[in-house]
């Protein structure tokens, strides 16, 4: 298998980037500048962008790699008299990781606010977990006119204030690596094939949603519009590789590969996806035949932006593949190097084929 040579401080600058739900509009000015000479990109009314080479049509049938480019976080929902601030989650941000995070408050008018979220000192703990309603977060404040004055606001949306940093041999740390690892490993594939002069054997579109993780469905209207027959989701999934997970749903771990989706459900959410079989078997024999280390995958209790889209248009054929990301939603997600390259180097492999 070829090696990569991976663009660290791009993959740093992706997870630094703020780009809450409804608010991708700065991650999407990352990936237009990042991405090869050639391409096209094009942003449709909520925020979705597709990157095309239209060198390439006529090569194949189209085939769709989407990644999303929005992150868990919070929103203000009140400000109180003292100038501590009431908040509700955008998404699925860790409860447990909450109570005393240290945070950025992104203001309509660009400014940042460090934040944190309160937390009681540890002699008056009485170690329950709280809900988001009875949480408050801190920006320094000491009233309603102060944080007025700051330019802060309801509505205003908050992330964690995490740097990304490398972390052992392998592995990487930092917030959103959910899903911005997957958008880094398709703009190292147009990176790869603007190098190599590799042509694909198909119509290739680069799509980068918006709001997986407040509803799904975010990426349909670019699937409506560019009408793709195959598309492959590039998402992350949840290792069972800790000492508190060891046993778990599933073998997937960190360092043994992309893992391959046979299934994943929120039980009770009409959430569900399984893969196009011929694909998903197509990718198993590709993988073996390339060397490359694939992990299977069934998991509940998570879902993706591929659940609505087999349903879309016609109908769509469609593959998950997962890159292993530890702590999920948590301030330090953390991701082996080595999947991000085998990653790369599987869809390198799959957009050549013939479908």
């Amino acid at each position: 298998m070829k090696e990569f040579d991976l663009d660290l401080a791009l993959l740093a600058s992706l997870s630094e980037t703020p780009g809450l739900p409804g608010r991708e509009a700065s991650v999407a000015d990352k990936i237009r500048r990042a991405i090869p000479e050639g391409w096209v990109a094009e942003s449709d009314p909520i925020g979705n962008l597709v990157c095309h080479n239209p060198a390439w049509e006529g090569c194949g049938p189209k085939v769709m790699l989407m990644a999303h480019m929005d992150e868990v976080g919070l929103i203000v929902r009140r400000i109180l008299p003292e100038g501590f601030l009431q908040v509700e989650r955008l998404g699925g941000m860790g409860l447990r990781s909450l109570p005393g995070a240290r945070l950025v408050l992104w203001t309509s008018d660009g400014r940042c606010v460090p934040a944190q979220v309160g937390t009681l000192p540890q002699h008056l703990d009485s170690a329950a977990l709280l809900n988001v309603e009875k949480m408050y977060v801190d920006i320094g404040a000491a009233s309603r006119e102060e944080t007025a004055e700051m330019g802060v606001r309801v509505g205003d949306g908050l992330t964690w204030a995490s740097s990304f940093e490398r972390f052992g041999e392998h592995l990487v740390r930092g917030k959103a690596l959910d899903d911005r690892a997957g958008c880094y490993v398709l703009l190292a594939l147009a990176s790869e094939l603007a190098a190599k002069s590799v042509v694909p054997a198909c119509d290739l579109y680069l799509a980068f949603v918006v709001q997986e993780e407040l509803r799904l469905s975010g990426g349909l209207p670019s699937v409506q519009k560019y009408d793709p027959r195959i598309v492959m989701g590039i998402d992350g999934t949840l290792p069972f590789d800790t000492p508190d997970l060891a046993g778990g749903q599933n073998d997937v771990r960190l360092g043994s590969g992309p893992a391959l989706k046979w299934l994943e459900a929120i039980r009770g959410k009409m959430a569900c996806t399984v893969p196009d079989m011929g694909l998903a078997q197509m990718v198993r024999r590709s993988a073996q035949e390339a060397g490359i280390p694939v992990q299977d995958e069934v998991i509940v209790g998570i879902g993706t932006a591929l659940n609505p889209v087999p349903y879309a248009n016609k109908g769509i054929r469609i593959i998950g593949l997962s890159l292993p990301v530890r702590y999920h939603h948590s301030p330090v997600e953390v991701i082996d190097l080595r999947d991000v390259k085998w990653m790369i180097a599987l869809l390198l492999d799959l957009i050549q084929k013939r479908y």
